[in-house]
C-alpha cells in the first residue's frame, strides 16, 4: 500500500515537469488580478465545443514542453467557451473565428490577436514576434532594408511574409520575396554557418523541392550537422522525398525521370524506405510513366489492397488527374475501379473521392 501511495504522489507532484501549458480555473476578472500580481499578461483561448482545430491545439500543441515553458513564463492562461459562459466577452473582443487567441494587459487592452491553429514551434515563434515591438512588420522591413542580416531577423521577417501572404491571399510575389530573402541569406553563409543550429529555421520551413539548392546542401553535408540537429534534418528530408513521390503518384507534379531517379535513390540510401513503405508507390509511378493507362489500371487493381491508407486515399481521390485521357473505355474502367472502393471509405474521404469521380465521369461538363 505504501508503494502505491508513494507512486501516486510521484505521479501527482511530478506532473509539472511535463511543462504543459497551465490553463487556470479563473474567471476573466480573476485572471486580470492574478496577472497583475505575477507581472504577466493574460492569454485567452476562445474556443467552442464543435471546433476541431481548438481540440487539436489542446491535444497536440499546448501539452508540449516548449510551449508550456513559454506560455507559463509569460502569461496567466485561461480558456473561455465563446458560445457559453464567454459569449458576452467574445462579443466584446469581436471574436469571429475559432480558435482565436488574444493577449491582454492589466488594462484589458488587446496586445495581440492570433487566429487558427499552428504547429508548436510556429505558434510560439509567432506569439513571441507579435509581443516584440522590434519585430512588427514595419520595423522588420526597416531593419532588413538597413542591411541587418541576423538569424533572428531573417527567420521572423521571412516567416511573417509567408504567413501574411497565405492568410490574406496576397499575390505570389510576397511568397517569392520570403524565399528570396532566405536564399540570399543562405548563400552568404559559409558551410560552418549553414550547419549551425541557429540556422535550422532555413531547412524547416523554406525548401520546396528535393532539387532546391538548400536541399542539395543538406544531403551533401548531412553528416556535418551536429547530432542535436540530425533529427530535424532527417525529418525535413524525409518529408521532401515523401511529398515529391506523392506528387508523382497523384500526377500533381509533372513526372521528370532525372528527378525521380534522384529522389528514389536518395530516399533509399538515407533509410527512409528501409521498411519498404515506398516500394508499391515506386511501382505505380514507374508504370504510369510508361504511358499505358490500361496496364496502369491493372497494377492499381493488383496493388490497392496492399497499399497504406495514405497512398490508397491519395491514389483514389486523384484518379481524374491520372486518367486524363479522352478514351471513354479507359475512363469508364477507372470509374468502375473507384466506385468499387467507395463503400469501405471513411465519410470524409468519400466526399473527396466522389467529387473527383464526378470530374472523371464528366458530370456537369
Amino acid at each position: 500500500m505504501k508503494k502505491i501511495i508513494l507512486f501516486a504522489m510521484v505521479v501527482l507532484f511530478g506532473l509539472p515537469c511535463f511543462a504543459q501549458t497551465k490553463f487556470r480555473n479563473l474567471t476573466y476578472e480573476e485572471a486580470i488580478v492574478t496577472a497583475k500580481l505575477e507581472n504577466k499578461l493574460v492569454f485567452i483561448d476562445f474556443y467552442t465545443d464543435w471546433c476541431g482545430p481548438c481540440k487539436r491545439m489542446m491535444s497536440d500543441v499546448f501539452p508540449q514542453k516548449s510551449v508550456g515553458d513559454y506560455m507559463n513564463s509569460h502569461f496567466v492562461c485561461i480558456k473561455i467557451n465563446a458560445e457559453k459562459e464567454g459569449k458576452e466577452l467574445a462579443n466584446l473582443y469581436q471574436i469571429k473565428a475559432y480558435p482565436t487567441f488574444i493577449v491582454i494587459n492589466a488594462d484589458k487592452k488587446i496586445i495581440l490577436t492570433k487566429v487558427g491553429m499552428a504547429p508548436a514551434d510556429i505558434f510560439i515563434n509567432e506569439i513571441d514576434r507579435m509581443l516584440d515591438p522590434d519585430r512588427t512588420p514595419a520595423r522588420m522591413k526597416e531593419r532588413y532594408e538597413n542591411g541587418e542580416r541576423t538569424p533572428e531577423l531573417i527567420s521572423s521577417y521571412a516567416s511573417w511574409l509567408l504567413k501574411d501572404a497565405y492568410e490574406n491571399d496576397k499575390n505570389q510575389a510576397q511568397k517569392e520575396k520570403a524565399i528570396l530573402i532566405i536564399n540570399d541569406y543562405f548563400n552568404n553563409l559559409n558551410d560552418e554557418e549553414k550547419t549551425n543550429p541557429i540556422n535550422l529555421f532555413i531547412y524547416k520551413d523554406y525548401i520546396q523541392k528535393p532539387t532546391d539548392e538548400i536541399a542539395r546542401f543538406m544531403v551533401k553535408h548531412i553528416n556535418e550537422f551536429p547530432k542535436t540537429s540530425q533529427s530535424v534534418i532527417n525529418t525535413v528530408l524525409s518529408k521532401l522525398y515523401h511529398d515529391q513521390l506523392y506528387a508523382y503518384l497523384t500526377n500533381s507534379d509533372k513526372y521528370d525521370a532525372n528527378t525521380y531517379k534522384l529522389v528514389k535513390t536518395e530516399n533509399n540510401e538515407l533509410g527512409y524506405n528501409d521498411n519498404g513503405c515506398y516500394d508499391l508507390i515506386y511501382q505505380l509511378i514507374e508504370c504510369y510513366a510508361k504511358g499505358n493507362l490500361n496496364e496502369y489500371l491493372d497494377l492499381c487493381e493488383q496493388l490497392y489492397e496492399l497499399m497504406s491508407q495514405e497512398s490508397r486515399d491519395s491514389l483514389i481521390s486523384n484518379m481524374s488527374k491520372l486518367i486524363s485521357t479522352k478514351d471513354t473505355n479507359t475512363r469508364q474502367r477507372a470509374s468502375k475501379f473507384v466506385r468499387s472502393k467507395l463503400a469501405n471509405m471513411e465519410i470524409t474521404q468519400m466526399y473527396v473521392t466522389v467529387y473527383d469521380l464526378m470530374l472523371l465521369e464528366g458530370v456537369g461538363h
